[in-house]
């Protein structure tokens, strides 16, 4: 899920920043303008990744930054994962 989604979200412009977040292993994204666009945190248990965490909703990443337009940035990833003609 995590490569299929990376890839097409680097290409417009984004960025992953590894970061810890809730004191798990997680990641920050933000979008070509440094704007927040959500987290995930990993639940990991003996080595194995348990749970993958998101949040998305705006008021709960305020604290971070600045905050994208998600969706906007989902529809051009999903754009940019499409061959192009």
């Amino acid at each position: 899920m995590l490569a299929a989604f990376v890839a097409p979200f680097v290409r417009i412009g984004g960025v992953v920043e590894p970061h810890l977040v809730n004191g798990q292993p997680g990641a920050i994204f933000r979008d070509r303008d440094g704007k927040v666009v959500n987290t995930l945190a990993l639940d990991i248990l003996d080595g194995q990744i348990q749970a993958i965490r998101a949040v998305i909703n705006p008021d709960k990443l305020r604290h971070l930054g600045p905050v994208a337009d998600a969706w906007a940035v989902v529809r051009e990833t999903n754009q940019a994962r499409r061959p192009m003609d």
